[in-house]
């Protein structure tokens, strides 16, 4: 008999310590669940920067910002303009348009600098009193040296200066019902000269569109004692980022 208490004594005992073990290890567990979450993750793991996001959310936004700002990019463009010609007599402006490519190089985390070749077509209509018009069409490879600055999050402001080599250069009259085309590129200098202005809207690290303005110096008649004429075009083009780095 006295065995038989001995051995339920012994079990009692072994149960509740199994109990106190449960119960310990249960709520044990919980509480380190419920704490904070630092201690958690210093007990159940290492720390990974992740952990820390949504207080970090507004300074990576900042740092995002700033990284695409000083990144370097290479881009297409394309899109319609109207140009015409100044100091020319009554001169109108004709529709063309332009297409090419860019690299925009950071200069520090605002400023940078574009460059690029561009086809362009320029030039200008002449109207004679009652009896038509004569259309000129200039083509030209221009090479646009900019400097570009960000005035809000989205906008932006180019300008510099723009050289420009004339490809060719075609004449068309009609005049009393007549038409007549000819090539009339050794009636203009090979070379030109503008200085750019221009703003931008970026919608996206993609997808942005310029609207600019070319101002040319240099009289662009070959021979002299036609007076004065210059290039004037108004652009507005779609630019789209093919890679950054």
């Amino acid at each position: 008999m006295r065995i038989l208490k001995k051995i339920a004594c012994h079990i009692t005992v072994v149960g509740f310590l199994a109990l106190y073990v449960s119960c310990a290890s249960i709520f044990g567990s919980l509480s380190v669940e419920a704490g904070p979450n630092l201690g958690t993750r210093a007990v159940d793991r290492e720390y990974s920067p992740y952990d820390d996001a949504p207080q970090l959310q507004g300074r990576c936004e900042d740092c995002v910002e700033g990284q695409h700002q000083a990144t370097a990019s290479s881009s297409i463009a394309g899109a319609g303009s109207a140009s015409s010609f100044f100091g020319g007599g009554s001169e109108e402006a004709i529709p063309g348009f332009f297409i090419g490519a860019s690299l925009d190089t950071p200069l520090n985390s605002k400023l940078s600098a574009q460059t690029g070749l561009r086809f362009s077509t320029k030039g200008s209509k002449t109207t004679i009193d009652n009896l038509g018009s004569i259309k000129t069409r200039l083509t030209y490879i221009d090479i646009p040296l900019q400097l570009r600055y960000p005035i809000r999050p989205k906008f932006t402001v180019q300008g510099g200066l723009q050289p420009s080599i004339l490809l060719g250069a075609n004449e068309k009259s009609e005049v009393n019902g007549d038409t007549t085309e000819q090539d009339v590129k050794d009636n203009y200098k090979g070379f030109d000269l503008a200085a750019t202005l221009g703003v931008g809207y970026i919608f996206n690290d993609n997808l942005s569109v310029q609207l600019g303005y070319d101002h040319g110096f240099l009289n662009l008649e070959e021979q002299q004692g036609f007076g004065d004429v210059k290039n004037r075009v108004i652009r507005l083009g779609v630019l789209y980022t093919l890679k950054t780095w």
